[in-house]
């Protein structure tokens, strides 16, 4: 209470309450907004203009970008200023503010704060729900806006192992020495080889050649190794069992599975032994589990138990079987059902199986919503607007978020399932 002059006192507390309410919401966004940017850095390796973060790959999309904006700034100023004092590091990639970069700078306002709330909220949870990608500081989850495609070998894989090709006939030293770069891993050195060869030879040499396929694809080459096959193979070998196995298995690694199901017909009928129809038929296998042909992956593996193959290829065959019988039907979650129970913040995080991210979604919504309604009730306008349109944006980034769960639970279904199979078979 204070005394005035006239006698009469006046009640401080409602004076008293603005003030400190101002101060405890700035303390209050701050938390939110710290506590959600935990992870926004990768500092001496990202870089704010959105050239280089962690990787040869630029995450910025230069065909969508519509320009600047305040937010790019803000962002950069973060990152410039403020991510190296915080000590750790985003478990994310691209981080949780290169994310933000990229967003503003390839979509409007509006949107770019939407797909930056949602995923703030998802960072550093529910881990099983993403691909990893190992980057010089270490192993980090995959995660590009919906609207964008991580480039495809960004996703961290095992070792694969490539074995030259051999056919039954004697051959000279040199093809002898290829084969064994190959066959110890010194791709590039075989191709080299490879390449002498050729030069010298005035015929075309089919083992060669097939072995050439071999190691243009286990560096990366798919294209390329195409290429060499579409131009430069006469036509009496472009039926080749051996050869045509390899251009199916260079098509799948590319992800034409449908060029590859062509190219694994053309293998099936040019194949003259059981050992050569039990490969065809592993690889037309996972073809048709890639395309969500399920059924037809159960005939294709179900189909060696006709051939005298070896029993490796017959257990790998029964492994596959039981993988698929174990995993279908495959149990997907609904984007729309996700979307509408997420009217009550976290509820599709929770339905889709995004059981950290629901919780954080609750808990931000809510303490957001809270403090607009205690500024508005306190007459403090300007805390009540701003943290309105943070509230805003999150409960609509958390209704979209919601939906992108269930699509990323889908997927990472159907893409388990491909990796205990491709695993299995080792191509």
């Amino acid at each position: 209470m204070v005394n005035r002059s006239d006698g009469q006192n006046k009640p401080t507390d409602g004076i008293m309450a603005k003030p400190c309410f101002t101060l405890l919401s700035g303390f209050l966004f701050n938390v939110i907004l710290l506590s959600a940017l935990s992870g926004f850095s990768q500092p001496h390796i990202s870089r704010s203009d959105g050239n280089i973060v962690a990787s040869t790959h630029p995450y910025i999309n230069r065909s969508i970008e519509r320009g600047e904006s305040a937010a790019i700034d803000y962002i950069g100023f973060y990152q410039k200023y403020i991510s190296a004092l915080r000590g750790q590091e985003c478990p994310m990639y691209p981080s949780c503010s290169n994310y933000g970069l990229k967003t503003f700078r390839e979509t409007n306002f509006v949107q770019g704060m939407v797909l930056t709330s949602d995923r703030l909220l998802r960072c550093g949870h529910d881990l099983e729900n993403y691909a990893l990608t190992l980057q010089p500081n270490g192993f980090r989850l995959i995660d590009y806006p919906a609207y964008d495609q991580p480039p495809a070998d960004l996703e961290y894989t095992k070792n694969s192992y490539h074995y030259a090709y051999a056919d039954t006939l004697n051959d000279d030293s040199t093809v002898v020495f290829v084969k064994k770069l190959i066959n110890n891993q010194y791709y590039r050195e075989a191709l080299l080889e490879i390449l002498r060869i050729e030069q010298k030879k005035d015929s075309f040499d089919l083992e060669l050649f097939t072995n050439k396929i071999i190691c243009l694809r286990a560096i990366g080459e798919y294209e390329k190794a195409l290429f060499e096959y579409q131009t430069k193979c006469p036509e009496p070998y472009v039926s080749d069992a051996g050869l045509v196995y390899q251009i199916a298995l260079t098509n799948y690694k590319l992800g034409n599975f449908d060029l590859a199901s062509n190219y694994i017909e053309l293998a099936l009928h040019s194949c003259n032994d059981d050992l050569c129809k039990s490969r065809v038929l592993m690889l037309n296998g996972l073809i048709c589990a890639n395309q969500d042909k399920y059924t037809d992956a159960m005939h294709s593996y179900s189909a060696l138990d006709t051939l005298d193959a070896f029993d490796s290829y017959a257990h790998i065959a029964l492994t596959n079987r039981k993988i698929l019988e174990n995993a279908l039907p495959l149990k997907t979650k609904s984007p729309a059902v996700s979307g509408i129970l997420s009217i009550i913040p976290g509820a599709g995080y929770a339905y889709t199986g995004h059981k950290q991210t629901a919780l954080s979604a609750f808990i931000v919504n809510g303490l957001l919503a809270y403090a607009t309604y205690t500024s508005f009730r306190t007459e403090n306008y300007g805390v009540g607007i701003l943290a309105g349109v943070f509230n805003l944006s999150f409960y609509i980034g958390n209704i979209y978020g919601s939906a992108q769960s269930a699509k990323r639970y889908n997927q990472r279904q159907k893409e388990t399932i491909i990796r205990k199979l491709e695993f299995n078979t080792n191509l």
